[in-house]
């Protein structure tokens, strides 16, 4: 039995070669999704006749579903051994499954958050690994997360992330659009969260990234939706077509994982904001920016371990123009490359990737 995630939250329960996969509940912080949830999956257990040996759920520990998961475990006798599987193997881990693939994949795992193995928020991430094991092979630079969940709410919250990451208090003179439409109270109370490391984890997610430049380029401020500000980034490159003139960006390779640095990019993506540049552009070269990150930093792996199988997941690869660019150009190499078919990129997939760990 597998619990999946928090949001787009299904369940899966595998038996020999019987895999069974509930529809998608919602956020399970809602409790309407969520007592549906457990109605349902107590419902198609009872109806299987299905006593797990094994239910595996997130590691994130304030998960309703990992919450739940002992007491669940107590209510099925013999009582079930409890698995935590850590958030982007799972999603690594699904389409595996899907495609019965042997051996040791690449995996670029990218999407808004899940709970790393050393309590940061992961999200920008390639791995190594199948479906018993991974090791975390390259990631983007952490950054704070001001104001935790809140700042997925409010992209401008790792706009200045970012720029106080660059430039320090500086930023805030900068003669910017985005810095001068910034609360001047709210952000120096963001700054000293920053500093003193209250409610700010670190993360290194692609999701966010995408925010912060919506945010600084003026697509997305606030977020009224999952990944609205992301998708008016994306709706902005789309208007203006993808250019071949990525921002820099700088692959720490001096310990492992090895370390995705920004300063680069968001140094020539503020001299573009500052010049005027089109915001289409400056979204289109951003987008070029992160397939080229994509690229590059999976051909150093393939190069350092050998593997050429190359797993795609998470939510970021909804973005129609990152996912058929960065499959482009790993084709290109020559390298074999794997997507979900039968679920979407997003949380959907968690459950199917924790049964298949917890299969192993």
């Amino acid at each position: 039995m597998a619990l999946g995630g928090e949001q787009k939250s299904r369940f899966c329960l595998a038996r020999g070669d019987t895999i069974l996969l509930s529809p998608d509940f919602g956020d399970l912080r809602f409790a309407d999704n969520f007592l549906a949830y457990r109605n349902k999956l107590e419902v198609v257990c009872r109806e299987e006749q299905f006593i797990p040996r094994v239910i595996a759920h997130d590691l994130h520990p304030e998960y309703a579903s990992t919450i739940m998961a002992p007491s669940l475990a107590n209510s099925f006798h013999p009582h079930p051994h409890l698995k935590a599987v850590q958030h982007h193997h799972a999603h690594l881990a699904s389409v595996i499954a899907e495609y019965e693939i042997r051996g040791e994949v690449i995996g670029i795992i990218w999407d808004g958050s899940g709970y790393g193995e050393d309590g940061a928020i992961w999200g920008g991430e390639f791995l190594v690994g199948t479906t018993g094991s991974f090791n975390r092979a390259a990631h983007l630079e952490y950054l704070p997360l001001p104001g935790g969940e809140k700042a997925i709410e409010e992209p401008w919250r790792m706009a200045v992330s970012y720029l106080y990451h660059l430039r320090g208090a500086d930023f805030l003179d900068l003669d910017l659009p985005a810095v001068k439409a910034m609360n001047r109270e709210e952000t120096a109370l963001m700054l000293s969260m920053i500093d003193k490391r209250i409610n700010s984890p670190l993360t290194s997610s692609m999701g966010r990234l995408f925010d912060a430049v919506s945010a600084l380029i003026g697509t997305g401020w606030i977020s009224n939706s999952p990944a609205e500000a992301a998708i008016a980034l994306e709706n902005a490159c789309s208007s203006s077509g993808l250019s071949e003139d990525p921002y820099p960006f700088r692959l720490n390779r001096t310990r492992e994982p090895y370390i995705i640095e920004l300063n680069q990019l968001f140094s020539a993506l503020l001299s573009d904001i500052s010049a005027g540049t089109d915001r289409g552009v400056i979204s289109s070269r951003f987008h070029s920016t992160i397939i080229a990150i994509g690229s590059e930093v999976t051909c150093e792996l393939t190069e350092k371990t050998g593997i050429r199988d190359v797993v795609l997941s998470g939510g970021v690869f909804s973005n129609r123009i990152i996912r058929n660019g960065l499959a482009e150009s790993l084709k290109a190499r020559g390298l074999n490359l794997f997507m979900p078919g039968m679920i979407s990129t997003g949380d959907e997939s968690i459950a199917l990737g924790q049964a298949a760990v917890a299969a192993v």
